[in-house]
């Protein structure tokens, strides 16, 4: 169910408010474009600075759109577990898991961790995958915790934002079968999947869905030549849309592209003409590329 490319989508703004207009077109591409998911309102999403109203809008108006043609995954991003839960709760009915981060800035302790997602497990009848980013958070949920909430019928994968890829491999082998373990990190993505994750939670998939679908199945299939071929055309992609905070590369990428303004809340801000430039370097040059690719 959690398996391949999934695009973590960004929230379209025009004129300081959500632009649900652009939505609409924005997530009929990612559809089109055979996408296994989009996962909503993260960070990527600019989350932390959407009104907890503009949240519900969002997924709900993203649902309808997606109208069951690829999987929707709402992101809960919050420290207060009743916020959460609240958040979960106006929005279980049209999504088909939550993604769960850890509660940040507060730093909680491994059973604090446990207690926050078990509440949140026990509130709903669906499905959650937890999501551990230390760098962004500032904690980590340790494996034996992960083992704890995995044995929980509802909690079904984890996307790891680590350092340490090796955990791919042996996290497979002591976790239940079925259970997801996807990476967040459009740059190591290629080996995370070979090392066993079932799949890709991604940013540059906003901008080259095709191409990261692509990819993902020539791995899949053992066609190592088309595998090997998208995997270094992609990789610029994933280093340029990273070189300032994300999501302001992305954001300019798909304004590029059409399908959004160029448009970010503070303290988020557009990035430089000489980064532009670089985006549209690189996006010139893989376009060229990919039509060769495809054929």
């Amino acid at each position: 169910m959690f398996s391949g490319y999934f695009a973590a989508i960004v929230t379209p703004f025009v004129d300081g408010k959500v632009d649900l207009k652009s939505l609409e077109k924005y997530i009929n591409y990612l559809v089109s474009s055979g996408i296994s998911g989009i996962v909503v309102c993260g960070s990527t999403g600019e989350a932390l600075s959407l009104s907890p109203q503009e949240k519900i809008d969002v997924i709900t108006t993203a649902a309808k759109i997606a109208d069951g043609k690829t999987k929707m995954i709402a992101g809960i991003v919050g420290s207060a577990t009743q916020d959460c839960f609240e958040l979960m709760k106006n929005t279980e009915n049209c999504v088909d898991a939550f993604l769960c981060v850890c509660p940040y800035y507060i730093k909680p302790s491994q059973e604090q961790l446990y207690a926050h997602f078990e509440k949140l497990s026990s509130s709903t009848s669906n499905k959650l995958i937890l999501y551990n980013n230390p760098s962004r958070v500032g904690t980590s949920i340790a494996f034996d915790t992960l083992k704890r909430l995995s044995e929980l019928n509802n909690v079904v994968g984890i996307k790891e934002c680590g350092s340490n890829l090796s955990v791919f491999a042996s996290w497979r082998l002591q976790l239940k079968d079925g259970f997801f373990l996807l990476t967040g990190d459009d740059g190591v993505a290629c080996g995370a999947l070979a090392l066993g994750a079932a799949g890709v939670i991604s940013v540059s998939a906003n901008v080259i869905p095709e191409m990261c679908v692509t990819m993902y199945q020539a791995l899949k299939k053992g066609e190592m030549e088309r595998f090997s071929a998208a995997r270094d055309m992609i990789a610029p992609v994933h280093s340029v849309l990273f070189e300032a905070p994300s999501p302001a590369p992305v954001k300019y990428a798909l304004s590029r592209l059409g399908y959004i303004q160029n448009e970010l809340r503070l303290p988020l801000s557009p990035i430089s003409e000489q980064l532009k430039a670089r985006i549209d370097d690189v996006m010139k040059k893989m376009d060229l590329k990919w039509q060769n690719i495809r054929k």
